[in-house]
């Protein structure tokens, strides 16, 4: 049979799974329900306080994009410890298309929320923000649906590559996340246009290339403006601007568990490929990435002022809820001071 999670003959319908050690199951439950729960929450806490005005800005949009993603791509992983599943061709194309979609997607959205930091985009007073130059509306309308189709164009040329879902195991049974190899690069740079698995290597490259390297260079600079800026003006010293604070702290997270859990992701397999390149890290990218997924929501509740006031407000009933405060502030905002003066 094909594939090399196939059963044998002998064994009939017995589900197989995966042989992992102890640790990689445990971590992969713990990490999937988790992942899934605090994404749930984060949702639900967010449609729920979507009229509040700290909620309505571009990071709020990307954030739930990428919440979505996140479910998605867990939904993805989770048969794959099914190696029964691995025979068919259809469901290693469904694995790979889906990992490609994933990974350049939360790419260019990290990359989005990067540039929010430079030219903040809501629709709120600007009393609260004044760096916002733009309306959250637009961008949200127009760069989030391009960066999906751009993510899907990507992950539609999985299907005419059969080396790329051939197998979706790895020589120690571990599952890849995206079944992209940083590593090709190596390859690319070593044999050129002679390599029977040149476009191959291309793709994975240039896949590699726009899920790690461009973060890396374009959010760094854009975080260390925007820290500048807040700096330069006081929003960093003041209750009133918590909530841009905040949102700078946000990104500057999950930029860091993000390529954080790339460098865990490639370090193992540079090892494999060099000889001069040691590490002590065990190749599991599976679980580097659910890792990556339950950080992320834990981030916005932490560090985003308004989710976690949406979430107190959830878990604690008052009179008056978050979105109710909001609007009543605006109204302050945006109402002209009239003065009495009463002759006496």
């Amino acid at each position: 049979m094909e594939g090399s999670g196939a059963m044998q003959d002998n064994v009939g319908d017995e589900i197989q799974v995966i042989p992992s050690p102890s640790w990689w199951w445990a971590g992969w439950s713990g990490l999937s329900f988790l992942a899934i729960f605090l994404n749930l929450l984060f949702l639900v806490i967010v449609i729920k306080n979507r009229k509040a005005r700290d909620l309505r800005s571009l990071l709020t949009a990307v954030l739930i994009t990428i919440s979505v993603l996140d479910i998605l791509d867990i939904g993805r992983i989770a048969p794959s410890i099914v190696t029964n599943l691995h025979k068919y061709k259809e469901f290693r194309i469904v694995y790979c298309s889906i990992g490609v979609f994933h990974t350049i997607s939360v790419s260019l959205l990290l990359i989005l929320l990067g540039m929010y930091l430079v030219c903040p985009c809501r629709d709120a007073p600007p009393l609260y923000y004044p760096a916002s130059k733009c309306s959250g509306s637009l961008p949200q309308k127009l760069l989030i649906p391009l960066f999906l189709l751009i993510g899907g164009g990507a992950a539609g040329i999985v299907p005419i590559m059969e080396e790329l879902y051939a197998k979706i195991v790895d020589d120690k049974d571990m599952v890849p996340h995206s079944c992209i190899d940083p590593t090709r690069l190596l390859s690319l740079l070593d044999n050129g246009e002679t390599s029977p698995t040149f476009w191959t290597d291309l793709y994975q490259t240039l896949v590699s290339l726009v899920g790690i390297a461009l973060p890396l260079l374009v959010i760094p600079p854009t975080i260390l403006v925007a820290t500048v800026r807040a700096c330069m003006h006081g929003h960093c010293c003041q209750v009133k601007y918590k909530q841009s604070a905040g949102e700078l702290l946000v990104v500057v997270l999950v930029t860091m568990f993000y390529l954080g859990s790339l460098v865990g992701s490639v370090l193992p397999k540079l090892d494999q490929k060099m000889d001069q390149f040691s590490v002590g890290l065990q190749p599991v990218p599976v679980l580097w990435e659910l890792a990556n997924a339950a950080a992320r929501p834990a981030i916005y509740f932490l560090a985003n002022p308004a989710v976690w006031d949406g979430l107190r407000g959830a878990c604690c009933s008052t009179k008056r809820s978050y979105g109710s405060l909001s609007t009543k502030e605006d109204e302050v905002a945006l109402s002209p001071v009239v003065e009495r003066i009463s002759s006496l």
